[in-house]
């Protein structure tokens, strides 16, 4: 079973339809499919527990599944997907590298009858629905809980991810906005470490610190880029735990295993631990619906556990994905 193996005429209706939420595919052709997801590329665990969701769901409905990983190559991630394009998906699965630069890549697989769903990044071109962390809320919440564990009188530090990327800029936004209602919680800058990467973080934070020797708190708007802000701060000579003296707060966003363990040996304060694995299962039920005629919504919205030295123990070791994927 192929949509674009149908006339000309059938394929064009029937995409019409599709995207426009009256899929007219019968459901028993759900009952095998093949499904192609492509990642941005592996520099954080986060997208490693996406595939294991995607793939596990895949394996319980008995479908095909793809995994690909341009490694960060934005023309090596479009040649990839007009190839599963073309040599059979039923659907594909994107995480945008560049959400605007991918737009002509879905425009070719829609033109071929394959509907293109997303995971975190919403690419630009036409998308039956995007599965997504309300990445403003985790931002929003992080401030909370900065401003619950160092009170509300405090300089901040926020380190973004790539600017082009809307968690990046969602995160912030949350935090920004939430720490306005403070006027003695100093924003001390929110500079772009410009790429993932614990060099790129740790040249940032040792920069800041240098002017501002005093920070209180560095928020990370991606655990990508906790391990150089922690090198940065202990070089700095800031070795104090969590609740110590000598202490620079460390908050960031994902909930990779190895933040967990810094969480618990109290040399990261906080994290907001992400679905992910649920991400990548959910698309695959979503794809399954759209199949068997289901209308469905644009954006799903997931939310996230905060997770803190004083709470981490109430979680287990079989909760967190970034305690079951490392």
């Amino acid at each position: 079973m192929k949509k674009r193996n149908l006339v000309t005429g059938l394929v064009a209706t029937t995409l019409a339809m599709s995207l426009a939420g009256g899929n007219v595919v019968m459901a028993e052709e759900a009952e095998s499919l093949k499904l192609a997801y492509s990642i941005p590329q592996m520099f954080s665990t986060f997208w490693a527990a996406c595939m294991k969701g995607f793939e596990d769901q895949c394996a319980e409905y008995g479908y095909e599944a793809i995994t690909l990983d341009p490694n960060g190559d934005t023309e090596l991630q479009m040649s990839q997907l007009i190839n599963q394009a073309t040599t059979g998906a039923d659907a594909i699965v994107i995480s945008p590298i560049e959400k605007d630069t991918i737009g002509p890549t879905v425009d070719q697989i829609n033109a071929q009858g394959i509907p293109v769903f997303c995971i975190d990044r919403k690419g630009s071109g036409n998308v039956v629905s995007m599965l997504t962390t309300d990445n403003y809320q985790a931002g929003v919440d992080m401030a909370k809980q900065m401003i619950e564990d160092y009170g509300e009188d405090f300089k901040l530090l926020i380190v973004q991810g790539v600017l082009s990327d809307q968690p990046t800029i969602d995160r912030t936004a949350g935090v920004e906005d939430t720490i306005a209602e403070y006027e003695n919680i100093e924003l001390v800058g929110d500079p772009s470490a410009g790429e993932y990467s614990e060099e790129a973080a740790m040249s940032v934070v040792k920069n800041y610190l240098e002017s501002n020797p005093d920070i209180d708190v560095i928020f990370l708007d991606t655990d990508a880029l906790l391990k150089g802000a922690y090198a940065a701060i202990t070089e700095a000579g800031y070795t104090g735990k969590v609740g110590e003296d000598n202490h620079v707060g460390l908050y960031s966003v994902d909930g990779e295993g190895f933040v967990l363990d810094m969480i618990r040996d109290k040399t990261c304060d906080g994290v907001y631990s992400q679905y992910p694995i649920t991400l990548g299962a959910d698309v695959v039920t979503k794809i399954k619906a759209y199949y068997e005629g289901e209308e469905l919504d644009p954006t799903y919205n997931y939310g996230g556990d905060v997770v803190t030295c004083a709470n981490i123990d109430s979680f287990g070791t079989e909760t967190l994905w970034g305690d079951l994927v490392r």
